[in-house]
């Protein structure tokens, strides 16, 4: 039994990864190792644990019964090393982390950095993308994303919280003038971004106004795109001050309605409670917290 430990938590690895090849890169490892360690087992036990197509694989019955009783052995076990790590002062493991293109909080990314300086034996993949990305799929282990955390069983954290201001290019506002109240918006082009939607709400004291912007040339699912396309006068862009303030001093952006506020958004990290590498995961999240 113990000496197909290794062979069992690599069909562990298969069956939540969903392929082969996505199993070998969260262990690390060539695919043939893995296919190796998978028909290695199911040699020794007479049976077919995993159906293999050229798209996706699926758990044989033998296989769901396997899956089922050894993953809760290995969670258990990753607990138990979860619990001894935590007892140590000194921070041991791997992290894959997703970042959104632009971290509009550069405290965040020092943080992340400086955790990494703190612990030698730590090593960090930092995935910069504006892309939604599947925790368990994608094998991440945290996830730093602007907006409210979706309804699942991940935990989240607020870090901090973050405000946009709109802007435009002096020759946009050169061609359509300066937009004196929130409800001019709504018949200039503005830069629609994947994420934000097409309702800005802006406060000014006690006064809210909620525009609906249906103009627009222009859609994007990067932040530097928005900018850039802001900065060409494609429209009025939502964006992070600290992405466009530098823009604003240099005069190639111009701040729009600078007396109303736009509705900030929360910077939140999320992870999933039954990541193996829980504790790691909740120590650098704790440690940008207290960076912030």
């Amino acid at each position: 039994m113990y000496k197909h430990l290794q062979s069992i938590a690599t069909f562990i690895a298969v069956a939540e990864a969903g392929a082969f090849n996505k199993a070998a890169d969260a262990l690390g490892v060539q695919a043939s190792v893995v296919s190796h360690h998978v028909s290695k087992l199911e040699e020794h036990l007479g049976t077919t644990l995993i159906y293999r197509t050229t798209r996706k694989v699926s758990l044989s019955e033998h296989g769901r019964i396997l899956f089922d009783a050894s993953k809760k052995w290995l969670d258990g076990t990753a607990q138990a090393v979860d619990q001894i790590m935590d007892a140590q002062d000194e921070a041991i493991g791997a992290l894959n982390v997703s970042l959104p293109a632009f971290v509009p909080e550069p405290e965040v990314e020092n943080a992340i950095l400086n955790f990494i300086e703190l612990h030698p034996h730590v090593s960090i993949t930092l995935n910069y993308s504006d892309t939604l990305v599947d925790l368990v799929e994608d094998n991440f282990d945290l996830c730093i994303r602007l907006g409210n955390p979706p309804d699942s069983s991940f935990i989240a954290r607020k870090l901090a919280q973050t405000q946009h201001i709109l802007v435009a290019s002096p020759n946009f506002i050169s061609r359509h003038g300066m937009p004196q109240e929130p409800v001019q918006l709504a018949k200039l082009p503005y830069v629609s971004m994947d994420g934000l939607g097409d309702t800005l709400t802006l406060t000014r004291g006690k006064q809210k106004v909620e525009v609906h912007n249906t103009i627009c040339q222009i859609n994007t699912n990067n932040i530097y795109g928005a900018k850039a396309a802001a900065e060409n006068g494609l429209g009025i862009g939502n964006l992070p001050i600290a992405l466009c303030e530098q823009s604003v001093t240099e005069g190639k952006l111009v701040h729009i309605l600078p007396n109303w506020k736009l509705s900030s958004f929360p910077l939140i990290a999320i992870w999933p409670d039954a990541s193996r590498r829980h504790t790691l995961t909740k120590r650098l999240v704790n440690h940008i917290i207290s960076a912030l």
